[in-house]
């Protein structure tokens, strides 16, 4: 799927708060990398267990206690300390996707029966938090839009004044009092920040921190339930410093390793979706290169830049190439060592992406990179910033500095 899709399935259904008095539209844990999650693991539970579920299905799923602990920082799912957090990390988004139409409430009881409603939207937004986010500054906008609520969000971004600010969310307040069942003031504020900062962020404008006008305008940490990511992390690394030893001697860092496991699960299964999908299940190498010649299904998806040394790039999809068991394992990694990754197969394996990713863009519809993507994983690999300076779309000189990188 891509932005028009959400567009045109937003499109279809009319979310005028002031006729449905829900306030549960969004909420507070209904942040980008949240929502994905969440997503993930519902669309596993769906696919894998059953196509009904409760919210205490999914938190207590096997693969959301694989990784949550680690994903949100919090206890396991089954600590009864955690129990009311992750009631609100899961039933909140939930909420989302129900209003939405995203998935849909079967029961005829105030115990919620999920079930999923539309599988195409659900996949789009577990592919990562970029997706997740992307959904929501279309879905926030459709919704403020059909309950006459953008105005005041379009004269805020047009002034950005604190007088201007205080209007918009002064008016915020008084819409849910009138129009919903959440009472007081604290509870709209919380919410007002999730509504703001994502199509904030879409604009370039400022937002809301700590309740008042972001000094700033708001940044893609600024909307996580969770700040710390790899790059705010590496910002200070001296040039040489090895980043396994920069995160060694830095253990205040909340690396939330689940997190970013999770999320290369996801970009493996969708790496490989896609490749079953738009090329028959054949090695993307295959496909490049005929002297590779392997036409057993490609089931493989091999890390180009090794996830043990390139952490803050394991999940992106740009780093990762569908091969065939054997170009995996006696191709890629000499004589079957997955410790190993040998440099002359990995210039081919760059090359053969680079082609992988050029025609995902230019030629199939449901476009699952992008070159600044491309870009980021060539310059963390090589160590080598001057690669972001290639022009958009410029893909004969990254076969260039492929080339020239291992000449």
């Amino acid at each position: 799927m891509t932005e028009n899709d959400i567009r045109a399935f937003l499109s279809e259904t009319n979310y005028d708060i002031r006729i449905s008095g829900n306030g549960r539209w969004i909420d507070q844990k209904c942040t980008p990398d949240v929502l994905w999650s969440v997503s993930d693991f519902v669309l596993y539970y769906s696919e894998n267990v059953s196509e009904t579920f409760t919210v205490k299905d999914v938190w207590e799923s096997d693969y959301a206690k694989q990784t949550i602990r680690e994903t949100f920082s919090k206890p396991d799912t089954d600590d009864k300390s955690a129990e009311n957090e992750y009631d609100k990390v899961f039933s909140q988004p939930l909420c989302l996707l129900c209003y939405a139409g995203v998935i849909e409430d079967k029961s005829q009881t105030k115990k919620h029966l999920y079930k999923v409603k539309n599988k195409d939207v659900l996949e789009y937004i577990a592919r990562n938090d970029i997706y997740a986010l992307r959904f929501l500054q279309e879905y926030i906008e459709k919704v403020l839009r059909d309950s006459d609520l953008f105005p005041y969000f379009q004269v805020y971004f047009n002034l950005q004044t604190s007088n201007s600010f205080a209007d918009m969310k002064q008016a915020f307040i008084d819409f849910y009092h009138q129009y919903t069942a959440v009472r007081g003031q604290f509870e709209p504020k919380r919410i007002f920040t999730k509504v703001l900062n994502p199509i904030a962020f879409k604009y370039r404008k400022h937002g809301t921190i700590a309740g008042r006008m972001s000094q700033h305008p708001i940044n893609r940490s600024d909307m996580m339930y969770n700040r710390d990511n790899f790059r705010d992390i590496y910002r200070d690394k001296p040039k040489g410093v090895a980043r396994k030893d920069w995160l060694a001697n830095h253990p205040e860092f909340d690396v939330r390793e689940g997190y970013f496991e999770q999320m290369m699960n996801a970009a493996k299964r969708l790496v490989k979706n896609i490749n079953d999908t738009n090329r028959g299940s054949i090695s993307e190498l295959t496909q490049f290169d005929r002297n590779h010649t392997d036409m057993v299904p490609a089931n493989q998806a091999h890390h180009i830049f090794p996830k043990n040394e390139f952490p803050d790039i394991m999940y992106y999809a740009e780093n990762l190439i569908v091969l065939t068991p054997n170009q995996h394992y006696y191709f890629a990694h000499p004589n079957n060592n997955t410790q190993i990754v040998d440099i002359a197969a990995q210039k081919v394996l760059l090359v053969a992406k680079t082609y992988s990713i050029k025609k995902n863009l230019t030629e199939e519809r449901d476009q699952i990179y992008t070159f600044s993507n491309l870009l980021l994983v060539l310059s963390i690999g090589w160590d080598d910033e001057g690669v972001l300076d290639i022009e958009q779309d410029d893909y004969t000189e990254v076969i260039h500095s492929i080339n020239y990188h291992y000449a």
